[in-house]
């Protein structure tokens, strides 16, 4: 007799949910940066075209992606604590070939920007390389590992708003929110660093959450400081009243991620420290 109901086991891919796979294919960060620097661009009346906001989208992902790639070459054969490095493990050909089509892309649409924008865009890619170097060659990746989330968030806030500083005198309350803007991005890093401090240990992954116990004590103070900046840049400027709310939104939304972290599974908590940046899609729609 043949049993009336037989298992059928199913590709790991066809079990992972919907939500996860922007995380998985590192598709996440661009769009925060898309919505910061629109946010940004819109306060200060910057008018930004699609080649601008597309190679932004494109050299994040290509970061994240390369950052990813090289983590995963790191890792041992077999079950990983990380479906983000386990996925870039167990597809880094494709991931590969589509990060080469990424820079070739970039490429192009950094031939259409203007000399000033080139040279600028030099020093950023730079100031990349720079930290790729730092976290990825053995000598060096220990000492700085300590500083990876402080570092990571400061160079994605800058490029999230490379264009819009361009095109705009710079002003106080432009330097206070601005300030903010990289203060959140630093505290999203230091909050998913706290919850990996036991996976990153398993993966030999240094950063600054495995270095400072009681990092996650200091969340509030950092979130309090970066909300009085925006709120600085207001009291300056009017126009900055709705980007301080977003980011007031955002730090309590951390803090409170930070704070309960039972509330959702490990890779559903990443996937909502990236997702409570989105709040200036709610204030200025």
């Amino acid at each position: 007799m043949k049993p009336a109901f037989s298992v059928i086991a199913l590709p790991a891919a066809q079990l992972r949910p919907w939500w996860l796979w922007p995380n998985l294919l590192s598709l996440d960060a661009p769009v925060v940066a898309l919505v910061w620097q629109a946010a940004f661009a819109r306060i200060l009346a910057v008018e930004l075209g699609w080649t601008q906001r597309g190679l932004l989208a494109v050299c994040v992902w290509l970061a994240y992606c390369g950052d990813r790639l090289l983590d995963a070459r790191r890792l041992p054969a077999g079950p990983v604590d990380s479906a983000r490095h386990a996925f870039a493990r167990d597809h880094a050909r494709p991931f590969a070939a589509a990060w080469s089509v990424g820079l070739a892309l970039a490429a192009a649409m950094a031939l259409q920007m203007s000399a000033r924008e080139m040279l600028a865009g030099a020093g950023l890619l730079a100031a990349v390389g720079v930290y790729f170097l730092l976290h990825h060659l053995q000598f060096s990746r220990e000492r700085a590992g300590r500083w990876k989330e402080p570092m990571a968030g400061l160079v994605f806030a800058v490029g999230a708003l490379f264009f819009v500083a361009l095109n705009l005198q710079i002003t106080v309350p432009f330097v206070l929110a601005a300030l903010a803007w990289g203060g959140l991005c630093a505290m999203n890093c230091m909050v998913i660093a706290g919850w990996d401090r036991e996976r990153d240990a398993a993966m030999a992954q240094p950063s600054m959450a495995r270095r400072w116990a009681g990092m996650e004590r200091a969340l509030p103070m950092m979130a309090l400081g970066w909300v009085g900046l925006a709120l600085g840049a207001a009291a300056l400027d009017a126009r900055w009243l709705p980007l301080a709310l977003a980011l007031a939104a955002s730090a309590l939304a951390l803090l409170e991620l930070a704070r309960r972290p039972e509330l959702f599974s490990a890779e559903a908590r990443r996937v909502w420290a990236d997702a409570v940046l989105l709040t200036p899609l709610l204030v200025f729609l």
